[in-house]
């Protein structure tokens, strides 16, 4: 049976192997699949996938409340704990699932109100009803993720993901090339899904003996610890999914689909940037929760200072070579008439950079339950994000509306969160803007040295940006590491104590 090391590990590892796959597939497919379509049903394909994307909201923070109160219960050997949990779980993520199918028929009776072209309204309505009976068939499998997770499964659940693209990915090119429309792809996602789903269900239901499907599981005073648990979990992922995927709505609704299409090739490099980012800094959560648990906050501020200082070099590193040979990327991957998806890639890089620097922040309030203090800071930016956006796109087009989205990122990660993290675990904030000022001027400086000589050398090709992007970003990365961090912090790299 394998160790509890060897599960975090070989679940880290298909974490970032499943969005190295996401990346390098989108990389290819989206070039691939807007020339098959048009930018106008591509656009359509945006739009719709964004209204759907917002039925996760319906989870009510419960995969996250499943796996903490699963894994407390797996703890105490209580099989019967463990069965009301899940059996509750199932039965409200069931009830989700119908709730998504009604709200699916109430969007597609309304689409005439914001489809405005009488040729795309019943396409959109097949994909409507399509995706959404996916999402909701999805909702009923969330309870044997959540268990998995508890498992600390994360491999199977990403194994499993990464199988589901790659044959969605190859169905999609053949019936593409065949002449089928964005149906044809709503149709291949419903199928190809449910397949991952039922694998699923089978696999936990077979390797875990335990589990049993039973009405009489189901609990009252499991439904409020579960729906308690979620609360603030939930306010975060909402805040979270409007501060990044209402721009798609903005942009419909005041430029039209097309310029869905541009905006979404920039914006979508740049969340990429984010996630490759962030996926390393999750796996702190556990380390500062048990380091609270034992009240050994000297412990975290030290490695909240060390992962600020790793985090600000990544993050520098990472998008400094999008803004130096994004251009010539978007230029060669798409094509020159989308060069103005540029310009949003790199004022999305910049508020995401020091986002992403502060997830750190966040990972460590939530570490240390403040995660009602957290969820405010968040969907305040979110409504802030909202309303610049609708300000700024009347005048300035989709780069008003990727400033809509950087400059309120900006203003909690370099003034709230990092001061209210600071006050919350008692580190001087000086002694933060030292190490944040410092990171992020020295890495940036030298990516605007290398800028100076190669500007002029950068061409439109792949070759081209690695033969001069492989040497000038190892050459930031060696010069960061060895000027930034001392010997003590070059070794510390297995931080879980």
């Amino acid at each position: 049976m394998a160790t509890l090391v060897e599960k975090l590990l070989r679940g880290s590892f298909f974490r970032i192997l499943n969005i190295v796959v996401i990346v390098v597939v989108s990389f290819f497919m989206m070039p691939f699949v807007i020339h098959a379509l048009g930018e106008r049903w591509y656009g359509l394909w945006i739009f719709a996938a964004s209204i759907v994307g917002y039925y996760g909201f319906l989870d009510f923070g419960l995969l996250i409340a499943i796996q903490k109160f699963i894994s407390q219960a797996s703890g105490k050997d209580d099989d019967e704990d463990i069965n009301r949990i899940f059996n509750t779980s199932l039965f409200l993520f069931f009830m989700g699932s119908l709730l998504i199918v009604l709200v699916s028929l109430v969007i597609i009776w309304l689409c005439p109100r914001f489809v405005h072209d009488p040729g795309n309204i019943n396409i959109f309505r097949k994909v409507i009803l399509l995706i959404g009976l996916d999402v909701a068939f999805s909702f009923s499998v969330r309870a044997f993720i959540g268990f998995l997770g508890s498992n600390i499964r994360h491999d199977v659940i990403e194994g499993i993901d990464i199988i589901k693209l790659l044959v969605r990915t190859a169905l999609i090119v053949i019936f593409l090339k065949r002449g089928y429309g964005i149906v044809s792809l709503a149709v291949i996602t419903v199928g190809v899904n449910s397949i991952q789903y039922l694998s699923v269900v089978i696999y936990v239901l077979v390797r875990y003996k335990i589990l049993k499907i039973r009405r009489s599981y189901i609990s009252r005073i499991w439904m409020k610890k579960l729906l308690g648990f979620g609360t603030f979990s939930f306010i975060v992922m909402v805040s979270k999914r409007i501060r990044f995927h209402t721009d798609n709505f903005v942009i419909s609704a005041f430029l039209g689909l097309g310029a869905v299409t541009h905006y979404n090739i920039g914006s979508r490099v740049a969340i990429y940037y984010q996630s490759i980012v962030q996926t390393g800094i999750a796996l702190m959560f556990p380390v500062f929760s048990k380091l609270e648990g034992q009240n050994d906050f000297e412990s975290i501020r030290e490695k909240y200072i060390l992962m600020i200082k790793l985090t600000s070099i990544f993050s520098v590193f990472s998008g400094g070579f999008l803004v130096i040979f994004g251009k010539a990327f978007i230029s060669r991957w798409m094509g020159i008439d989308f060069i103005d998806a540029y310009a949003i890639l790199v004022i999305l890089v910049i508020g995401m950079l020091f986002d992403s620097v502060q997830s750190v922040s966040a990972t460590v309030l939530l570490a240390v339950s403040k995660h009602k203090q957290y969820s405010i800071i968040v969907s305040s930016e979110a409504i802030a994000n909202l309303v610049l956006s609708l300000i700024l796109v009347r005048k300035y087009g989709i780069i008003g509306v990727a400033w809509g989205t950087t400059i309120p990122l900006l203003i909690t990660s370099l003034f709230i969160t990092p001061v209210y993290t600071c006050r919350v675990i008692k580190v001087p904030l000086l002694n933060l803007l030292k190490v944040l000022s410092t990171s992020i001027l020295f890495g940036a400086g030298i990516y605007f040295i290398s800028w100076l000589v190669i500007r002029n050398m950068i061409e439109i090709s792949y070759l081209s940006i690695l033969k001069l992007g492989v040497p000038v970003c190892s050459l930031a990365l060696l010069l960061n590491i060895f000027v930034l961090l001392n010997s003590k912090e070059r070794r510390y790299f297995k931080i879980a104590g």
